[in-house]
């Protein structure tokens, strides 16, 4: 039986073709995008891991300065954060996580007030770690700027300690 004259005959051959095609085209793009992104963030995980590691061994640095400031209880002690007296200035240094930190501290002095008849010397000194290349931290190559406030009863020992600010540059 022949098709009557004007109409057409619609075969759906090959149409089975085309969407598997289809399918493995857009299968084919999400696997390509999904390996990109996997190869972009093995690259950078290197990179981040390096500036983690440098700002943990920077906190680890500035917390132990802090600390050994703290123990220093005598008035003299201000030459442990005073950069011009070079006979007995000496920055921290520290190495963690394969990084070379080194931190400078500067003393800002005041005092807090008095009780029971003493002064209450305000020890404010300002920590600065940064990666030890030998010479003084500066604004440039700072990871991390933290504010300490020691009280301290007159040649005594340090009765509060306060951070007023810590900051992460990098």
């Amino acid at each position: 039986m022949t098709a009557p004259h004007g109409t057409h005959r619609h075969d759906d051959r090959g149409a089975a073709l085309i969407l598997a095609i289809g399918f493995i085209l857009l299968i084919s793009a999400i696997v390509g995008g999904l390996a990109a992104l996997i190869t972009s963030s093995l690259d950078n995980r290197g990179t981040l891991d390096t500036i983690r590691n440098r700002q943990y061994a920077a906190d680890a640095g500035i917390q132990d300065a802090i600390t050994q400031v703290r123990s220093v209880t005598n008035r003299t002690s201000a030459l442990a954060c005073d950069p011009s007296a070079p006979l007995t200035y000496v920055p921290f240094t520290t190495a963690l996580n394969s990084s070379n930190i080194r931190v400078d501290c500067a003393k800002a002095f005041g005092v807090a007030g008095s009780t029971d008849n003493y002064v209450l010397a305000q020890r404010n000194v300002i920590f600065t770690a940064c990666v030890d290349t030998g010479s003084a931290c500066t604004t440039a190559n700072v990871i991390i700027r933290a504010q300490v406030d020691f009280e301290q009863k007159y040649a005594g020992a340090v009765t509060t300690t306060f951070v007023q600010s810590w900051s992460v540059n990098q």
